[in-house]
């Protein structure tokens, strides 16, 4: 069975480089599709065979790549996969899954979400990426680009979701059922320590992660949280909080270990596709407290793990944390929960599923498409 591999961008590193990279571990024979790849950013990738879109050619670094919207669906439909392919397996959240196909490659689409700034979160995309004057010609690109996306998820075989929250949102807006895999975690490269004094959050520090809550929820509790992550919110963030809260930036893989190793508990008040920093908390042995939407009620049962938090605010939050600080979950059975997420568990499943459909070949949604 001859597989390629497709992958939106490679522009930073996240949950979805993630996948990609253990599914070309998984075929690492395999070439790589992808609309660009921002070596200056990401990082070299080394032994991979990675083809781009016509796209690598525009300036590409700085988050410019958010300016060629308009221009992912032509490019995915010029992007060719390589005759001789049995099954094409994406890695995609937006319009890498339009790729050009050879009528019997199989393509099974690993999904992140559906396009989010098209669907569920195409208000919040707006209010916090592109300025008021433009959102009346947004909207109507919007509309547009919404019927590209359409034809593209119409063309895939079979769909794998990496939460409920997203299985229920490629029902919805792509009408197609799909299977459940979760992403892969190396949870035992986890390990709990000797608890600390503080608690984490992990995550960009962009709007949609609201970092915010967990700030005032720890400026009105006095104990002490250390921030993991950086974005455009950091300097306004680190201006309202008290000594109390320590924002540490990106630090490396070794150092993200021992912060969680040693936390009391992770905050997460994102409404995320998934939440592979609570699987990673788990791991640790210290206890989630987060938003009861998105992945996270797939990872955190309440009052086992920690607690899943009814309503995004900060009064709901504080309750949650002064809940676990009275009660702290059993560390152990924390350990034992992150291993149902292992990476192993993740490539098993997987390579069934992509084993099942190239047996079964295409599903005939292309040629309507």
């Amino acid at each position: 069975m001859r597989v390629a591999l497709a992958h939106e961008y490679f522009s930073a590193h996240g949950g979805a480089e993630r996948v990609a990279a253990v599914l070309h571990e998984m075929w690492p024979d395999a070439p790589v599709y992808t609309f660009f790849h921002d070596v200056k950013r990401f990082g070299p990738l080394a032994g991979w065979t990675v083809r781009t879109s016509y796209l690598q050619q525009l300036p590409i670094g700085g988050g410019i790549h958010r300016v060629l919207l308009p221009l992912y669906p032509n490019a995915a439909s010029h992007l060719r996969v390589a005759d001789g392919t049995d099954v094409l397996v994406s890695s995609t959240s937006a319009f890498i899954k339009g790729i050009s196909l050879p009528d019997p490659t199989v393509h099974v689409a690993y999904c992140h979400s559906p396009t989010r700034y098209l669907w569920d979160q195409s208000e919040r995309y707006l209010a916090d990426e592109v300025p008021a004057p433009l959102h009346p010609f947004m909207r109507e690109l919007f509309v547009r680009l919404r019927e590209d996306d359409l034809r593209a998820a119409a063309r895939v075989d079979r769909w794998i979701a990496n939460s409920r929250a997203v299985a229920e949102r490629i029902r919805r807006y792509y009408r197609r059922d799909s299977t459940v895999v979760h992403p892969p975690v190396d949870t035992a490269r986890f390990r709990p320590a000797e608890r600390g004094d503080f608690w984490a959050f992990v995550g960009r520090l962009s709007a949609y992660k609201r970092a915010d809550i967990a700030v005032e929820v720890f400026d009105r509790i006095g104990m002490r949280l250390i921030v993991v992550g950086d974005g455009r919110e950091r300097r306004a963030l680190e201006r309202r909080a008290r000594e109390n809260v320590t924002f540490a930036g990106r630090i490396d893989d070794a150092s993200l270990r021992d912060v969680l190793a040693a936390a009391r508990g992770l905050i997460f008040p994102a409404e995320d596709d998934f939440g592979i920093a609570c699987v990673e908390a788990l791991a640790s042995g210290a206890a989630v407290v987060a938003l009861a939407s998105g992945g996270a009620p797939d990872i955190v049962r309440d009052g086992v793990d920690g607690v899943l938090v009814e309503e995004q605010t900060v009064d709901a939050f504080e309750a949650a944390v002064l809940r676990v600080e009275r009660k702290p979950p059993d560390r152990a059975e924390l350990v034992r929960r992150a291993a149902q997420f292992d990476r192993a568990v993740f490539t098993s499943a997987v390579a069934r599923i992509v084993d099942d459909a190239y047996s079964a070949g295409r599903s005939g949604t292309r040629a309507s498409a």
